[in-house]
């Protein structure tokens, strides 16, 4: 949640959501989320203390309700920078709409939308084209890529 948003106006349930797994065992139920949370990495396993039986309206009393849009978490995930490692490897560092900033491999951001607007910031098609930074070497003169 953005820390401009008050939590006392942010809904307290959001859905209804089809159930398609449940496990007694832990009492854990699995939703059917919309790809709009999937994307938002949220989790679909839910522990029944967090779920509440959905209750239709009567239309009678309540004409012309429309039902509400799905809630907005926030930005989209953000890549705002990227390191080489000593090993060879890439991270990027990600700004999670949900979260902190964290390094992430690669790996980890393949699926991101904000890693192909990266790439196209940088102008560049694929990751291993992204430059590593350069710095100066102790002689003053332009050091090599790292």
């Amino acid at each position: 949640m953005s820390k401009d948003r008050a939590r006392k106006l942010c809904p307290k349930f959001i859905g209804p959501y089809k159930v398609i797994e449940s496990n007694p065992e832990t009492s854990n139920y699995k939703l059917d989320l919309l790809q709009v949370l999937v994307n938002q990495r949220i989790y679909p396993v839910f522990h029944v203390s967090l779920l509440k039986l959905f209750h239709e309206s009567d239309n009678t009393l309540f004409p012309d309700q429309t039902w509400p849009e799905p809630y907005d978490f926030g930005l989209d995930d953000e890549i705002i920078g990227h390191r080489h490692l000593d090993n060879g490897q890439l991270e990027f560092e990600v700004q999670w709409s949900l979260s902190d900033t964290t390094w992430e491999l690669t790996g980890n951001c393949t699926d991101l939308s904000a890693l192909d607007q990266y790439l196209e910031l940088h102008g560049v098609q694929d990751v291993c084209f992204l430059r590593q930074h350069s710095c100066p070497s102790k002689k003053g003169q332009q050091g090599s890529n790292l």
